[in-house]
């Protein structure tokens, strides 16, 4: 089992480094990856319109883009450390940077990964951020780990599926399987709207069977009710370590992360979140 985690922000790095340790414990993977993409081009300097950049400015970018890769190696190297005596299962970990299209990277190395760990975006994040999640989730159509701004030391024992059949929910539970599986209990938060209850999936039998406890909480989709948001909240009520989603069209479900500049549905309590587009 192979992880990738991307770090491109030294204050959520810590947060994003817990998460993949706790994925990484509940998966036994062989190898962790600790990626920074490193971007080569100043993306106020894009088209010719924006002109050329000065020497002070190219001086500048090049700076900040060697400071933030300094801290986020000392972050990697501290959490890495040396090999723990007496821990049956440790899996390789592994510092790498690359230089470059920071979208085009991100999705390159997703594509030979199991999982791919990102740090939750904000509202007002830099582009490469934006990039990072876009190459990871859309091109690569990797399964992503999303890492909330908070520590939770289980990730997957405790799941909750935001259930409605699709695509992209298949995939997102296909991966997600070793953990469910594994889980204390899987719960099943079900948005319905008026004449009509959804059924739940044939797995579910085969979790039970092997123990996994499974619930299932419904609530009412109400005319211009904010969806997601209703589903993270379930989720957390259910004291939930990780919620399972399948992501929609890129325009919709970006926003969705990344909120707006009036309301980030992140900005509180959070929690993992594992998509799959």
């Amino acid at each position: 089992m192979r992880l990738l985690v991307v770090l491109d922000r030294p204050d959520t790095a810590a947060f994003t480094l817990k998460t993949a340790g706790a994925l990484g414990a509940r998966l036994r993977a062989d190898n962790i990856r600790i990626l920074h993409p490193r971007p080569a081009d100043n993306p106020a300097f894009q088209t010719p319109d924006e002109g050329m950049p000065t020497g002070e400015e190219r001086q500048r970018f090049a700076q900040d883009v060697a400071e933030r890769a300094d801290k986020l190696r000392t972050l990697a190297s501290a959490w890495i450390g040396p090999i723990a005596a007496g821990v049956r299962h440790q899996p390789d970990k592994e510092w790498v940077e690359i230089a470059g299209d920071v979208r085009k990277i991100a999705a390159q190395e997703a594509l030979n990964a199991d999982f791919v760990v990102h740090g939750r975006p904000r509202a007002g994040d830099p582009g490469y951020v934006a990039d990072a999640f876009a190459g990871i989730l859309y091109d690569a159509e990797a399964t992503l780990v999303v890492a909330p701004l908070q520590d939770y030391d289980t990730v997957g024992r405790r799941p909750v599926i935001g259930w409605h059949p699709s695509r992209a929910l298949d995939h997102a539970i296909s991966a997600a399987m070793p953990l469910l599986e594994t889980a204390e209990k899987v719960t099943f938060v079900i948005g319905e709207h008026d004449g009509g209850e959804t059924g739940l999936p044939d797995f579910t039998h085969t979790l039970a069977d092997r123990g996994v406890k499974i619930a299932v909480d419904r609530f009412q989709i109400e005319s211009g009710s904010d969806v997601g948001e209703q589903i993270r909240a379930h989720a957390l009520a259910a004291e939930s370590d990780l919620l399972i989603m399948g992501a929609y069209t890129r325009p919709h479900f970006l926003e969705w992360l990344f909120g707006g500049p009036t309301q980030d549905v992140f900005a509180h309590a959070t929690l993992p979140i594992l998509t799959h587009h």
